[in-house]
């Protein structure tokens, strides 16, 4: 989760023992603001699918400002 109101927050991860396996699915739940909300005239907060590539043991990955992100990862 990414509570800043308007920067990116770079991250990184790295295994110890083990090595990440095929793509990462994220699913990043974002809206214009951080008191955005839905209701059932209008949709403001909207969630995104797509997926990124780690590398071996590392996985970088840079969160959107005020966003709720899960990152679904294989390892091996």
């Amino acid at each position: 989760m990414n509570r800043h109101p308007d920067q990116s927050l770079a991250a990184e991860i790295d295994l110890e023992d083990k090595q990440f396996s095929g793509p990462v699915a994220v699913s990043e739940v974002t809206g214009p603001n951080l008191k955005s909300e839905n209701d059932f005239d209008k949709t403001t907060v909207t969630t995104v699918e797509r997926s990124v590539t780690a590398e071996a043991r590392r996985l970088r990955y840079t969160f959107p400002p005020h966003s709720y992100t899960m990152l679904k990862v294989k390892t091996v």
